[in-house]
């Protein structure tokens, strides 16, 4: 056997086998039964599909556990039942009469290229809020958590049940019992989850070891559709399972003397208001936004205000050569100890360039005068909601914002375009990356 990428083989009583390959892994169906159909995305299960339509080859990211016990041996795996919904499915097979370190060491093969680099057995703290969005957090949890038990992840449960509660619990929790803090919710539970850490004496250990996840339960949803490419709850939970660690910058907001964290995006204007002004529509789901976008559109309305910026980044061909060499530079995850010698005991670090109160920093900082403003948005994610990448250059830790701009009289039609695909490209929105 090789376990270096080779095809791995383990004989089977009844003359079959099972195959491990460096991708996927060829698992006999159980006699007479229908097998479930992949979704035609998974364009590797239909190059794999054979003649006759007997489908064997599981993708190793589907693979959720694999275990022997005596003579058996057991595998899990993530099993579609529509293009967006999973279900675990085992099957269990008898080897031939091999050795038990033989069927071992198989095993163990498997559940390593399945993993590889990400963590296994995570420990996840997870809370749920059951107001969030059309209100289905809770029905969407009971779906998921049979993939996390399929996982063999320990999991303790906790219900928030007002505003600010998961900053408190963030705050005080004991770091060393999780591996992930999961938010059943929308995107303001995550937020107070960072924030809570961000309170905390040691905040920079906490940001660091413990990451913070999402089971897509609101209205936006923007985190998920960021870490997993999905607002789907069951492919969300499969991106927690199989997701590695990664670094990820947070900006550092001002509001008094009050010092706050947000990990996706700050608004003045169109998008902010229409956020606000539909918290009565959760109900709807995503649409409350189009409704609020819309609404706001038509009316013109201006939010005069001066902004005070240091521009890294500002033509747009620039900007996307500064993306494309970044995405070609594998994540990874900063050890705490470049941090400080002393995080355990350290919070966040001093703002580099002071607040608004502050005077001006001349290190190539100015100040712009915009009496038409019709919207003001800065982000740190590409997407804010599905199938909108407003932020589309934006890089997960470069230390760096993506700023878009547009005025109040820029004409309806062209604003209702800045929601497509190509957005920001277009010559009327001004883009900018600060530092």
């Amino acid at each position: 056997m090789d376990g270096n990428g080779c095809d791995l083989q383990l004989s089977l009583a009844d003359g079959r086998e099972l195959v491990l390959c460096k991708n996927c892994v060829d698992l006999p169906k159980p006699q007479g039964r229908p097998e479930c159909k992949p979704p035609l995305r998974w364009s590797s299960l239909r190059k794999s599909q054979k003649k006759g339509g007997l489908h064997n080859f599981i993708p190793l990211q589907l693979i959720l556990w694999a275990e022997c016990q005596g003579r058996t041996v057991s595998i899990t795996f993530a099993e579609y039942t529509s293009p967006t919904e999973l279900r675990p499915t085992t099957r269990t097979y008898t080897p031939a009469l091999s050795s038990s370190s033989e069927i071992d060491t198989w095993v163990a093969a498997l559940i390593r290229r399945a993993y590889g680099t990400a963590q296994r057995r995570k420990r996840a703290l997870v809370l749920i809020n059951p107001h969030a969005g059309p209100g289905k957090a809770w029905k969407k949890w009971n779906k998921v958590l049979p993939l996390f038990e399929a996982a063999r992840m320990e999991i303790e449960v906790m219900v928030t049940s007002q505003p600010g509660e998961a900053i408190a619990i963030a705050r005080n929790l004991h770091i060393d019992r999780f591996d992930t803090v999961i938010a059943c919710s929308g995107d303001g539970l995550p937020h107070e989850i960072f924030n809570g850490f961000a309170q905390r004496p040691d905040a920079r250990r906490a940001l660091g070891k413990v990451a913070v996840s999402q089971i897509p339960c609101g209205s936006g949803n923007a985190m998920a559709c960021n870490l997993y490419g999905s607002h789907h709850a069951s492919l969300a939970a499969l991106g927690i399972i199989k997701g590695v660690d990664t670094a990820m910058d947070l900006a550092s907001y001002t509001q008094g003397d009050r010092r706050g964290v947000s990990f996706l995006s700050q608004a003045l204007g169109i998008i902010a208001e229409a956020d606000l002004g539909t918290e009565h529509m959760r109900w709807m789901g995503a649409a409350r936004f189009h409704v609020g976008v819309l609404t706001r559109i038509l009316s013109k309305k201006a939010y005069p205000c001066d902004i005070d910026v240091k521009v890294e980044l500002e033509d747009k061909a620039d900007i996307q050569l500064a993306f494309h060499a970044a995405a070609a530079i594998p994540a990874v995850k900063d050890p705490i100890d470049t941090w400080a010698v002393d995080a355990e005991t350290q919070g966040l670090p001093l703002l580099k360039y002071g607040t608004v109160q502050d005077p001006l920093p001349s290190d190539g900082w100015r100040r712009i005068k915009y009496d038409n403003m019709g919207n003001f948005y800065c982000g740190k994610m590409a997407f804010i909601a599905p199938h909108v990448a407003f932020f589309p250059a934006s890089h997960p830790n470069d230390g760096l914002l993506d700023l878009v701009t547009f005025s109040s009289d820029l004409p309806i039609l062209k604003v209702f375009e800045l929601f497509g695909k190509r957005s920001v490209s277009r010559p009327e929105i001004k883009m900018d990356v600060l530092a």
